[in-house]
């Protein structure tokens, strides 16, 4: 299948035998689904995981409590016991590859997976890899030759580690998953350019699709700060500009930095310059 093309909706079921249930990761289940606008799909309580690739459109995912932004070149690992849905954009329905499976490991495998990464979703730079290990599966699935299970069992095997290891080659993958220094970084220069919006921390997680734990932690490690602090300090940085090269009032000034409460953003202010902005304006324009 090539990422190029239009998918076509299709699902195809298959019985694992007693040996592949006992033995193999064993497949029961795999699709492809063009979503309509605002198509919504909940599932929840099935002994099941879902490998869920999202080659084109966008939504939301919702699982364990956070929500995810889906877009292109997502991937998520979902443990089918914890409830979950999915929500398509009116404007940019989503277009899904999915993958249910299981193993006798594969619940401690996706733990591993949530704690290494700190989020069962991921985002990769090259997402043929992925829909190739599909492609592989369906007609592996579709010719059922002698020993197809086992070898839909190392196509399955293969898929996890992709996962897993990240920022190193891998069947000829080369840095598929973005890394952990690569999402800061990400996330700060997000920052930079939208400081004088409303930022929340659950927008952030969801725009990365991370757990806002994870997010919090990885972030201050990597830089130093968190990403309140830097919050802060670039709308500061930008309020010091206006006050400098521009007569608009404090208040105004404040809410062009992203704060509306004027004793507020004075208390920032002062917090990072020592000062009020009215005497840092005045020693300025003297």
């Amino acid at each position: 299948m090539s990422i190029a093309n239009p998918l076509n909706s299709r699902r195809l079921i298959h019985t694992p035998s007693q040996l592949a249930r006992t033995s193999l990761f064993y497949l029961q289940e795999i699709g492809v689904l063009s979503c309509e606008a605002d198509f919504c799909s909940k599932r929840d309580a099935l002994d099941s995981f879902l490998f869920l690739f999202v080659p084109r459109g966008h939504g939301t995912l919702s699982y364990m409590g956070n929500t995810y932004n889906l877009k292109p070149g997502c991937i998520a690992w979902i443990n089918c016991n914890h409830g979950y849905s999915y929500k398509s954009s009116s404007e940019s329905p989503l277009e899904l590859i999915w993958i249910h499976c299981c193993s006798h490991s594969m619940k401690e495998l996706c733990a591993f997976y949530r704690q290494k990464q700190g989020s069962n979703i991921i985002h990769a730079k090259e997402l043929q890899p992925f829909i190739n290990i599909y492609d592989e599966i369906e007609k592996l699935l579709t010719e059922k030759k002698s020993n197809f299970e086992y070898h839909i069992s190392l196509q399955l095997h293969t898929l996890v580690n992709m996962l897993t290891v990240f920022s190193q080659e891998t069947d000829g993958v080369t840095n598929a998953i973005s890394s952990i220094a690569e999402k800061g970084a990400l996330i700060k220069e997000y920052i930079e350019n939208h400081f004088a919006e409303k930022i929340t921390l659950d927008d952030l997680s969801r725009e990365f699709c991370v757990s806002k734990y994870y997010m919090l932690r990885s972030f201050r490690n990597q830089y130093g700060m968190t990403i309140i602090q830097y919050l802060a300090a670039c709308r500061i940085q930008h309020a010091k500009k206006l006050l400098r090269f521009s007569d608009m009032q404090i208040e105004a000034i404040g809410r062009a930095c992203g704060i509306d409460d004027v004793s507020y953003f004075n208390r920032l202010f002062r917090s990072y310059e020592g000062m009020t902005a009215g005497q840092f304006r005045k020693q300025w324009k003297s």
